[in-house]
């Protein structure tokens, strides 16, 4: 079935899980949305029938548009199936949500049972009968609201002739007595079923347990429901709500759905419950057959009787009706005369609608109380005093407490807030919307910095959107990657773009150029300004190895062509003559420019110039690096004296 497209639209992805029906999740190909798809198989021997009955019972249920139950999307068949598409609600069963959080606090189990039972109230109110209320069929999602689900199927299951195994087994524990008799159903079905997913709230447990179906549905005709308090610690007037909805005979629970919202209203508000017994008005219940036998069939089945026997055992009956008749129209004399009057129900009318009634009755408008009230709508009474049914004399005051509707909730002031802290309290108020505008600030990231309603403000949250101002922190700017690029680039934008930028190293390096970048911290990503940036940057490759070389040299102050003419002996004679006054005179000074090539200079350029007049002695220290070569030149008066080449060793 998975990948299968059903009814030319549904694709099926996966399986939910089954029961009387199986259940998948799909996609709506055509509106691109995930809705559920349950499947029914057709009854093949009884075909027509079967889609008639599933149409017109499951069809009606398309109509039903409440918070409170799950949508129905669309209703179609094929060969094999019968095929109903709802909404899809991402959450847990109740059953699970039980399971999950027992003991369930009794303020959230009234919460849970009112949102369920303004469900079926709805429903009822179409004139649709559920008949398997029970915690597998009401979901919770994500925003922590209930929703019906599966409305009209027990009925078009039942009718298309699905086995009273599969149908027994998945209600047995919730089924009334009248179902597990075989009798006839209407709202008080509902509200039986509902009375036990209340105990199973409360408790945490199910009232009856058994090794079959048989017996559990036995228990349910002619056991009475066990205590609550042997479970939990439970208020009378709850514990009370929950016997009167689960009482073995329908007239003596509540008629209507309403009567359980106001006993819940009067229980939250503190006020005492009227627990007289119920009487037996036919009138104020809806009644409506679980399954009605076709209008074709021959015989009647109850008590075996055919029917043309039937209808003429009921003939006996007409004199007895026409003295009934008689009597009924004599007690009216009778209370046409009286001086006291049954008092109207006048719940959930207007005053605009129940002063007309007063007059009609008799009665005097006395004082109107109003309140909020969750389960009333606005302007609508909640209640009457004296109460509905009561015998009071006419002319009476009738007090009336009249609904505010829902009491307004009072914004608080998340501001200052950790979101993720508050987020909880803010998805259960149940605003119909949050967004969440985040915007740099130097808060701690996820402070609520602004809502756009402010605190102490009083607003209708269902109505309502709130836009949280959150903050992520403070801005970052993106810092690039500059290794391998000039110092100088990096530097002037980084500082324009407010970061500090820091050279902690230079090193030599041979893949890198000298100015460069070798490498930074941090390398990249997005920071805030005013952070250090700390770079490395290249001196480029790293010299040889290199030493230095001290070389004595003497410096002659002749040359050696002036050596070669040294005077002769006539000469010497005649220089001796005129010795006396040559020794008076100073020698001449020489000039002398010395020339060096090693690792810091250049035979382009003198090294160094000194004036001699005699042989002078002279240290020059040369750099060698490895592999290389060193040389000196000394000049004297332009003449080439001495020059050497030195090998690094």
């Amino acid at each position: 079935m998975i990948g299968r497209i059903v009814s030319d639209r549904y694709e099926v992805m996966k399986y939910l899980g089954g029961g009387m029906s199986s259940v998948y999740l799909a996609r709506d190909i055509i509106l691109d949305r995930e809705v559920v798809v349950k499947l029914i198989k057709v009854d093949h021997q009884n075909r027509e029938k079967s889609k008639a009955r599933f149409q017109r019972e499951v069809e009606s249920t398309i109509h039903l548009a409440h918070p409170n139950i799950v949508s129905v999307l669309d209703v179609d068949e094929s060969e094999e199936y019968h095929l109903l598409v709802t909404e899809v609600v991402h959450g847990p069963t109740l059953k699970e949500y039980i399971r999950d959080n027992h003991p369930v606090p009794l303020e959230e189990a009234i919460r849970i049972s009112e949102m369920t039972l303004r469900g079926i109230k709805h429903a009822h109110n179409a004139g649709i009968i559920h008949r398997d209320i029970k915690p597998q069929n009401i979901l919770m999602n994500e925003a922590q609201q209930i929703k019906i689900t599966d409305f009209g199927i027990a009925k078009a299951l039942s009718d298309t002739k699905m086995t009273e195994t599969n149908q027994v087994m998945g209600s047995v524990q919730y089924i009334s007595p009248e179902q597990a008799k075989g009798q006839k159903t209407d709202e008080r079905t509902d509200i039986y079923s509902f009375g036990i997913v209340l105990y199973e709230l409360l408790t945490g447990t199910l009232p009856f347990d058994g090794e079959t179906a048989v017996s559990v549905a036995l228990k349910h005709i002619s056991e009475p429901l066990p205590d609550i308090l042997h479970h939990r610690q439970v208020p009378e007037d709850l514990a009370h709500i929950v016997y009167k909805c689960t009482n073995k005979d329908p007239y003596d629970r509540y008629r209507q759905v309403d009567e359980i919202l106001h006993d819940l209203n009067d229980f939250k508000e503190g006020r005492a419950l009227d627990k007289a017994p119920p009487g037996r008005d036919e009138q104020k219940t809806v009644e409506t057959a679980a399954v009605i036998p076709d209008a074709h069939e021959a015989e009647d089945e109850e008590e075996g009787i055919p029917r043309k026997r039937r209808w003429r055992a009921l003939l006996w009956t007409v004199p007895l009706f026409l003295v009934m008749a008689a009597l009924l129209m004599a007690g009216f004399m009778l209370w046409q005369g009286s001086s006291t009057v049954v008092m109207p129900d006048m719940q959930e009318m207007t005053m605009e609608e129940a002063e007309p009634l007063l007059e009609e009755n008799d009665l005097i408008l006395g004082e109107i109380t109003e309140e909020y009230n969750n389960t009333f709508e606005a302007d609508r009474i909640v209640e009457t005093s004296p109460k509905a049914d009561n015998e009071v004399e006419k002319g009476s005051t009738v007090d009336f407490v009249v609904s505010m509707g829902e009491e307004p909730y009072v914004m608080e002031d998340f501001t200052g807030d950790q979101y993720n802290s508050v987020r909880s309290t803010i998805d259960a108020i149940g605003f119909s919307s949050v967004e969440i505008d985040e915007v740099y600030d130097d808060s701690e990231p996820g402070t609520v910095l602004s809502q756009s309603i402010e605190a102490g403000d009083e607003v209708d949250p269902a109505a309502e959107a709130l836009r949280l101002e959150v903050s992520q922190g403070l801005e970052t700017v993106e810092v690039l990657d500059y290794t391998g690029q000039p110092y100088e680039t990096a530097e002037s934008e980084l500082t324009e773009q407010g970061f500090n930028v820091e050279v902690i190293q230079e090193a030599y390096s041979g893949e890198v150029e000298s100015g460069h970048v070798i490498s930074q911290d941090p390398s990249y990503g997005n920071f805030v300004p005013g952070s250090p940036i700390r770079m490395i940057v290249s001196l480029g490759e790293e010299p040889p190895d290199e030493k230095q070389f001290a070389k004595e040299i003497t410096i002659p102050y002749e040359s050696e062509a002036d050596a070669e003419e040294e005077p002769t002996e006539e000469e010497n004679g005649d220089e001796a003559e005129g010795e006396g006054s040559e020794e008076e005179d100073a020698a001449e000074a020489k000039t002398v420019e010395i020339y060096v090539d090693d690792k810091d200079n250049s035979m382009d350029e003198v090294f160094d110039t000194l004036e001699i007049t005699e042989d002078t002695e002279y240290t020059l220290n040369l750099i060698i690096q490895e592999g290389g070569t060193a040389s000196y030149r000394i000049e004297v008066e332009g003449e080439t004296v001495r020059e050497e080449e030195i090998p690094y060793e």
